[in-house]
């Protein structure tokens, strides 16, 4: 398995756990978004990494500040990085991709919550 997909895997456990520890906190003890500063420090750096792996796996030589711009504005910074680098049908797709990862992450977060406020209420 190629590197830039075990740091969208660990990123995608990441959410999972800071979402346990997030519903625990509040429906235990009536406190909000414990994790809200370290997992947003960490989902930043998985993005960096994950451009710079990817950058180096299809043999791009010079990223530029593209690793940075999708570590502080993932969302904007992700698909101008696919674009750019890749055209606008292998662009399409790496955005495809990630927005299929948000929606799993999203639908994932949201069984958590779940799971968790029924186990508490």
């Amino acid at each position: 398995m190629k590197k830039s997909n075990k740091i969208i895997i660990l990123a995608l456990f990441s959410y999972i756990l800071a979402a346990f520890i997030d519903s625990y906190f509040l429906y235990a003890h009536d406190k909000e978004s414990i994790t809200f500063l370290p997992h947003t420090l960490f989902i930043s750096f998985c993005c960096f990494a994950w451009c710079k792996y990817h950058g180096a796996e299809n043999s791009i030589t010079h990223l530029g500040y593209f690793p940075l711009f999708c570590a502080l504005i993932g969302f904007i910074g992700i698909p101008a990085y696919g674009y750019s680098k890749f055209g606008f049908k292998r662009g399409s797709k790496i955005f495809a991709g990630f927005l299929a990862c948000l929606f799993a992450t999203i639908l994932l977060l949201g069984a958590v919550d779940f799971g968790v406020k029924a186990a508490y209420t």
